[in-house]
């Protein structure tokens, strides 16, 4: 029998539909069975298919593996997989607990051995499994890196090198990035080493709740730099040497992406932050890639960021391209009451959401919205976030939430993860948890979620394409409609419970529209 003919079909599907069974994988991944192993048994074989439906294949379809996470930039600025999908990355940074010692964002002991750290980091990315995402910001920190100067803590590296192989192992590309907030921790910050600093500034703190205007009130904090960026001591060479041990450490893992160069840079005393960018920042920016590349080769991407004060509009962005390829912009965005804890502003975030869309097909560079988040019960939290992510889908945009650490004692009084202490899930993941359009195999027309049904539209080039269906938010009962627009018939689809994802295929130049509830 035909599994489509042209029109629609209608099925729901069980909570055994047919797919691989997966211990709730992601697009790309060889997250059953071992990470990255492409042909894995485990990943490959295929669930009894149920009863033949409308609309379903005769044949299911199998789970998309890929070897590694790696991940090309195209001439528009999308992200393309080994098997020639434009993949759309949607995640959470591993956050605030990962600033202070020991460093890692869920509770252990300091002075845990590595399979301790190992197991506690299966327990906390096995509860990321149900949520649908394929990606992790995971921020690492200088002054954990390297405590003394030219001396590196090799025990913090194993630990961070846990943690990528953890999240590998669940399906989860990996962002490694440099964390920085307001220079170091003697100022209530974190990421620098404090023997960056010309003197002795005092003993770690993070009690500081108005931490963000140091940037700008704080004359320790720009004075530190005003002394990196003129590379006073030659402190930009540790930096380049900082990342050599990173990457010779880290960067031929699989499941590594790429490199974020240094979070949230801050301006010192320039007096205009754009200029600043322009004549500081881009040439640092492309300096790093430089060297960066050198030590790392061409597979990973490189991330770039923006000052953190252009995420809360108060401060009119310049979006910058410096030299170099395989580049993601990574801006952040946030609402300047909801980051803390207070109502809602009102400013609507999507007009700086198109900018980073149009900035990305403009200039060939992919983006990757790296910071975007909410404090737990703000007032208008919840709207904004979705208003946000809707954005993101129709502007094809990739985005890491933040953040995800247990937190029994906050920094500086945030409080943002969507995981309680105990580790039990929070409010914000309810509208964070949502299907999207993962993978497309061909051009994408659009993508949207209203709460109850998700509808994708995309021109087929014979692959298969991915919708996530976060098995957080999606059960028994799904319901499927599946429709050729126009072009040739014989699209088809696999509904996998296990994995939480809708794989469709069709043939070339098959302009397909699905519509999925549940």
């Amino acid at each position: 029998m035909r599994a489509l003919f042209a029109g629609s079909w209608v099925w729901v599907a069980a909570a055994a539909a047919c797919g691989g069974p997966s211990a709730g994988g992601t697009e790309g991944s060889g997250s059953t069975g071992s990470a990255g192993s492409e042909g894995s048994t485990a990943a490959t074989t295929e669930a009894t298919a149920a009863p033949m439906l409308p609309g379903s294949c005769e044949t299911p379809i199998a789970p998309v593996l890929s070897t590694s996470a790696h991940l090309t930039v195209d001439g528009r600025g999308r992200m393309i997989d080994e098997h020639g999908r434009d993949v759309q990355l949607r995640g959470v940074n591993t956050g605030g607990r990962s600033k202070w010692a020991p460093f890692v964002p869920f509770p252990i002991d300091a002075e845990a051995a590595l399979p301790a750290v190992e197991a506690a980091a299966g327990v906390f990315f096995d509860r990321l499994t149900g949520w649908g995402i394929n990606a992790v910001r995971m921020p690492f920190s200088w002054e954990a890196l390297e405590p003394s100067p030219g001396s590196y803590d090799s025990r913090y590296l194993d630990r961070y090198a846990a943690l990528i192989e953890a999240a590998w192992q669940r399906g989860l590309r990996v962002v490694v990035d440099f964390h920085q907030d307001i220079y170091a921790s003697p100022f209530c910050g974190d990421g620098f080493p404090p023997w960056t600093l010309p003197n002795d500034a005092g003993p770690p703190r993070h009690d500081c709740p108005d931490w963000g205007s140091k940037y700008v009130f704080d004359a320790d904090v720009r004075a530190a730099f005003d002394r990196f960026w003129a590379d006073e001591g030659q402190i930009q060479a540790k930096f380049t040497a900082m990342w050599g041990q990173m990457i010779d450490r880290v960067g031929d893992h699989p499941g590594v992406l790429g490199l974020e160069i240094l979070n949230e840079p801050g301006w010192g005393t320039a007096a205009n932050i754009t200029t600043w960018k322009q004549s500081v920042l881009t040439p640092f920016h492309a300096q790093a890639i430089a060297d960066m590349r050198a030590r790392a080769g061409e597979a990973l991407l490189l991330f770039y960021d923006n000052p953190g004060v252009e995420a809360i509009g108060l401060q009119e962005v310049e979006h910058p391209h410096p030299a170099g390829s395989g580049l993601v912009y990574a801006p952040h965005l946030y609402d300047a009451g909801l980051i803390k804890g207070k109502p809602a502003t009102g400013l609507d975030p999507t007009p700086l959401l198109d900018e980073f869309a149009a900035f990305m097909a403009a200039e060939g560079v992919g983006v990757l919205v790296g910071e975007f988040g909410i404090s737990d019960g703000a007032k208008g939290g919840i709207a904004w976030l979705t208003t946000v992510l809707d954005r993101m889908d129709r502007n094809r945009l990739g985005g890491t939430l933040w953040e995800c650490s247990q937190n029994a004692e906050l920094w500086n009084e945030e409080d943002l993860s969507v995981l309680a202490a105990d580790g039990s899930e929070r409010a914000a993941l309810d509208a964070f948890v949502r299907p999207y359009l993962r993978a497309v195999a061909g051009e994408f027309g659009e993508f949207s979620w209203d709460g109850s049904v998700a509808t994708g539209r995309w021109t087929s080039d014979g692959g298969v394409t991915e919708i996530a269906l976060p098995t957080r938010r999606f059960g028994a009962g799904v319901s499927v409609e599946l429709t050729t627009l126009s072009g040739p018939e014989g699209t088809c689809f696999t509904l996998d419970a296990a994995r939480g994802e809708l794989r469709v295929r069709g043939p070339a130049g098959a302009e397909v529209e699905v519509k999925v509830s549940g």
